[in-house]
């Protein structure tokens, strides 16, 4: 009786679009209905269906029809609960996409559907950029002119527990990137040169030295080191305004006097 869950849900949404299902799926609701209520279906669904699958595959393999007919139950069950797996899965890459801009935010390169996909949106661009031609801007961070930001910029924070210029700098970092959600992708590394991990490969791309903190933004500013000497203020408006810079001005504080003065400077 389990296929009559799954009937019911597919049956439901065909019903919406076509009258041809609607009393199929009647039936198939008022079989979950008394199985909701420990009482056997009365119009013997789960019996149409069986005797349906099996005239069908009849015409194409008798043998396999009656290994489907014999063990209809049991198949049932698996396809109800492959179904019900299947829906969950599809509704959490569904959450991903919409909270993160992938459907898989730990491996994006494994998401084949990304609307509106960019080098830029997954990854942070690092090939072909070299760090060593970049050019020192504000807050001693870099920028790499050659590099081109397209959509929403993934922001990266690569350091560690135990480093003391970490410490200092994560909370700022966060609190700032925080007032940016939906613009950017932020992304906070903890640092494991033996782990061949893709954040690793553009961590050493920009910290050739394997020096900390370093943040790099769209792949087009990084700045290894953090940002003690200007103090916390100060920091806060040189992060304000490159992430103001490369996601354009979105949010209230880009219009900040002293944000906007930082910002022309790049």
């Amino acid at each position: 009786m389990v296929i009559c869950i799954v009937a019911a849900v597919v049956l439901g949404i065909l019903g919406i679009f076509s009258a041809r299902y609607r009393k199929i799926a009647r039936e198939a609701f008022s079989c979950v209905k008394r199985m909701m209520t420990f009482r056997p279906c009365e119009t013997g669904f789960d019996d149409k269906v069986r005797s349906h699958v099996t005239a069908k595959l009849m015409k194409r393999n008798e043998r396999i029809a009656g290994v489907f007919y014999r063990n209809f139950k049991l198949l049932s069950v698996l396809f109800t609960a492959s179904f019900f797996l299947s829906a969950g899965y599809t509704a959490y890459t569904v959450y991903n996409l919409a909270v993160y801009g992938t459907c898989d935010p730990v491996n994006p390169q494994n998401c084949v559907f990304n609307p509106g996909a960019d080098p830029n949106r997954v990854i942070c661009p690092y090939e072909g950029l070299s760090p060593n031609a970049s050019v020192a801007t504000i807050g001693n961070f870099r920028n790499i002119e050659s590099a081109t930001i397209e959509g929403r910029p993934v922001i990266y924070f690569f350091g560690t527990t135990w480093c003391p210029h970490c410490a200092w700098e994560r909370p700022i970092f966060l609190n700032v990137t925080a007032k940016f959600s939906g613009f950017i992708e932020t992304k906070v590394t903890e640092i494991d040169i033996e782990q061949p991990t893709l954040e690793m490969e553009i961590f050493k791309h920009y910290s050739t030295e394997g020096k900390i903190p370093v943040i790099v933004i769209g792949g087009k500013y990084f700045r290894v080191g953090s940002g003690e000497s200007l103090g916390q203020q100060t920091e806060e408006n040189v992060l304000t305004a490159i992430l103001c810079k490369v996601s354009n001005d979105p949010i209230a504080e880009c219009s900040d006097q002293q944000v906007k003065q930082l910002e022309n400077g790049l």
